[in-house]
């Protein structure tokens, strides 16, 4: 006997194939209730309108680092801004560097409400003739002992000349060392101290004086606040926004690793407290092996830090602070702007069609990462289709009204 079976082609229709898709993914699906209370961070929201999240409490030890790529206009900076209240409610400190105008006070308000804005983001637009840089890079006077003063200043240094070799580096740690000896009592190595002491210190020294000189300048003309990183996020919002502007001259990108490295090695030595560090446009920084940038995507959970980054790119031939930027472990794909099919490969799809690119608009993006799995309990790798998730509608905002609004 021969039975025939038809199905509506009104019910088969994209959006009821992406919550057909979803059966195989039910462990990961949090309701708002069930999220409310694991207090997770909610990474997207699927077509049924449940949560996937990910446990990123420093005791699972996970790479909570995270990478958005996709075209232009597609909703990168949007899903970034809309996590950054989120890593707050978490426990998290930002520091945001903007170098595209990504994160200026009018594109934020775009993404978030005007009350969540006002209480959480602070914006420093840093330029000559405009604000200061918001805490010295050389200050030391928060280390405690030689080795930290030395390692403080050597990061700087190595962040802004790029790769050193391993000659090059122990000359420049040792001829940072006997400088440190001879100023023990200072709180803050001067840019003067710093160019006198490279340039007596033979080959090497001289090399790296030649490469640091340019951002040395910048600093001197910019100018700082007198202050380290612990009284600046004492002062501050939860989200300092810096912003470099065109003034800053054509070494903005070195300034900027040399910003991130005095930030990430006083996290190292003072590791009170999650620190995420976002730049808008990944282009030119230093993720040199052994640099802060490096260091942070590879051995972050260590320091408590994660990366955020965002970029059009994601396979590139030429950028090598792509191919370490890969390393994050959590990754958002929002729709390519080419290399579909190769990219789709890599998530696991047979092309681009398999992957659904040809489909996504505004808001829509491929996670990859270790989401939470409620039924067993733990962090589990997961390849699924999401929208960007707003704040106000996590439980997370319902924290916010009550710490900050009541």
């Amino acid at each position: 006997m021969l039975y025939t079976y038809g199905i509506s082609k009104q019910f088969v229709n994209a959006e009821n194939r992406k919550r057909l898709d979803l059966a195989d993914y039910q462990k990961f699906l949090l309701n708002y209730a069930e999220l409310e209370e694991k207090m997770f961070l909610p990474l997207g929201i699927t077509s049924d309108g449940n949560f996937i999240s990910k446990d990123i409490s420093y005791n699972n030890k996970s790479n909570d680092s995270i990478f958005l790529t996709g075209q232009s206009g597609k909703g990168k900076s949007f899903c970034a801004t809309n996590l950054l209240p989120s890593l707050v409610m978490l426990g998290s400190r930002i520091l945001v560097w903007d170098v595209s105008d990504s994160f200026t006070r009018d594109e934020v308000l775009r993404s978030l409400p005007e009350q969540v804005v006002d209480e959480l983001f602070e914006f420093i637009e840093v330029a000559v003739g405009k604000r200061k840089l918001p805490v010295d890079p050389l200050f030391i006077g928060d280390c405690i002992g030689l080795p930290a003063k030395k390692r403080r200043i050597v990061g700087f240094v190595k962040a802004v000349t790029g790769k050193l070799d391993k000659e090059e580096t122990r000359s420049l740690t040792g001829i940072i060392s006997e400088m440190l000896k001879k100023y023990q009592k200072v709180t803050s190595v001067t840019t003067e101290t710093l160019r006198n002491t490279l340039k007596r210190g033979g080959k090497v020294g001289n090399h790296v004086y030649n490469l640091i000189t340019s951002t040395l300048d910048d600093i001197d003309n910019i100018g700082f606040e007198k202050q380290g990183w612990a009284e600046f996020f004492e002062k501050t919002k939860k989200i300092p926004v810096v912003s470099f502007g065109n003034e800053s001259g054509d070494n903005v990108h070195s300034l900027l690793d040399a910003m991130i490295a005095s930030a990430f090695e006083w996290q190292r030595d003072h590791d009170t407290a999650p620190l995420s560090i976002v730049v808008d446009e990944i282009k030119d920084q230093n993720f040199a092996e052994g640099s802060p940038l490096h260091t942070i995507l590879t051995q972050g959970r260590k320091f408590n830090t994660k990366f955020i980054g965002m970029t059009q790119q994601y396979i590139s031939t030429s950028s090598h602070a792509i191919d370490v930027v890969k390393e994050a472990g959590i990754k958002i794909f929002f729709k390519p702007a080419k290399s579909l099919d190769r990219i789709a490969a890599e998530l696991g799809y047979k092309n681009s069609a398999d992957a659904g690119f040809g489909s996504m608009g505004i808001g829509d993006f491929i996670l990859s990462c270790d989401c939470y799995n409620k039924v067993d309990c733990v962090n589990e790798p997961v390849v699924i289709h999401c929208k960007t998730i707003k704040f106000v509608d996590t439980p997370l905002y319902k924290r916010f009204e009550t710490e900050y609004l009541t």
